[in-house]
């Protein structure tokens, strides 16, 4: 059977730091859009931060990027074999993207996906 983890937040952002003694996460820069002058247009730095729980195991986790508009999936970023000890505790993924490029205006979304699993998603525009 397909472990199902339930989302609990997933949110877009400029940066995420983790602290090095306290692995506490900080976000800078929270948003749901972008605005660009010019298309093709590439956003320099995003982190996606995802906290979920209920699961425990060696896990494969896939993040997307989708343009709903065009109905197709543009790039993905992949966190391999993440130990998941506790299935009653909250566990966190940050996914650090670079030059993230969008080739027209419209909504986007990121999905994060266990096996083919979406658990899930996060819309924004790009204006």
């Amino acid at each position: 059977m397909q472990p199902k983890p339930i989302l609990k937040a997933m949110l877009i952002c400029d940066h995420t730091i983790v602290e090095e003694g306290t692995h506490k996460r900080t976000l800078i820069g929270l948003f749901d859009r972008i605005k660009a002058k010019a298309f093709p247009t590439a956003h320099p730095s995003m982190s996606v931060y995802v906290q979920f729980r209920e699961i425990e195991g060696v896990f494969d986790f896939v993040l997307e990027l989708f343009d709903l508009n065009s109905e197709k999936s543009l790039n993905q970023a992949v966190i391999r074999q993440f130990k998941v000890e506790d299935r009653s505790r909250d566990c966190e993924l940050v996914f650090n993207l670079l030059s993230v490029k969008f080739d027209h205006p419209g909504e986007y979304e990121f999905r994060i996906y266990i096996g083919d699993f979406i658990f899930g998603q996060k819309s924004f525009k790009v204006m």
